[in-house]
């Protein structure tokens, strides 16, 4: 009987290293401080985080892309590039690239890694909202630390009026929503004569501490990307973490 016990007992230990080690991927290659690339061929973005770009398709890199992609490279060394994915809700994006979570076998989650340390900002896609509240911490903590990508004047709060009128890419804004406007699906906020906040009602069901419709006349902070279209400057909003309501 003992001797059946000690034989079961090491099966079931067999088994769950087995089941262990099934669970992480190698990771064979590093884009950039956001996406990797698997040994199996899956290429993977790192959901909830926004790296600096690198250098690719011609165009030029973003400060800190370098070496945020260097830093990630260094982490995922340390662990011999082993990794635990966590499918998001959304499995893909629009390029088909895979949304996960990544975890190291400390129990690392990368994403909160690179935001802790500076080398990225928060982008939440919803549905996969499930970390926010840990991440949002975690840039907050860098952004008190002036760390890294924080470093940056472009990366401060700003008013409108303090950006250059070329520029594009993250940014921090403080303005008060001067007007509301509703074209089919969409809320438009309006901060100055080029710069919109664009909110899809799809994600309007995320906001349920107040209506985004009532924001007229409010002082806010507004966090993402800043991009062109169509001779205006356009900040996607979809998540109520990339605002702040002052007044």
């Amino acid at each position: 009987m003992f001797y059946f016990i000690r034989f079961f007992i090491i099966g079931l230990l067999l088994v769950s290293c087995s089941e262990t080690t099934a669970d992480y991927q190698t990771v064979k290659w590093v884009y950039d401080g956001d996406t990797l690339l698997l040994k199996d061929g899956r290429k993977i973005r790192l959901i909830g985080i926004n790296a600096p770009e690198v250098a690719h398709h011609k165009k030029k890199g973003e400060r800190y892309g370098r070496e945020a992609g260097e830093k990630l490279r260094e982490l995922l060394k340390k662990f011999n590039n082993q990794v635990r994915l966590e499918i998001g809700k959304e499995p893909l994006d629009r390029y088909k690239r895979h949304l996960a979570h990544v975890f190291l076998s400390d129990g690392t989650d990368v994403s909160r890694w690179m935001l802790l340390n500076g080398w990225a900002t928060t982008m939440i896609f919803p549905p996969n909202v499930h970390y926010v509240d840990d991440y949002q911490q975690a840039q907050r903590l860098a952004q008190q630390k002036k760390l890294n990508i924080w470093q940056q004047k472009n990366f401060q709060i700003l008013s409108p009026s303090q950006l250059k009128t070329s520029y594009t890419g993250y940014v921090r804004l403080k303005a008060r929503i001067k007007n509301i406007n509703i074209r089919k699906n969409t809320l438009y906020f309006q901060l100055n004569k080029k710069i919109f906040i664009k909110l899809e009602k799809r994600y309007k069901r995320y906001f349920t501490h107040y209506d985004p419709e009532q924001l007229q006349h409010k002082e806010i902070i507004i966090r993402g990307l800043l991009k062109k279209r169509r001779g205006k400057r356009i900040i996607r909003l979809r998540h109520p973490t990339q605002l702040d309501i002052l007044n």
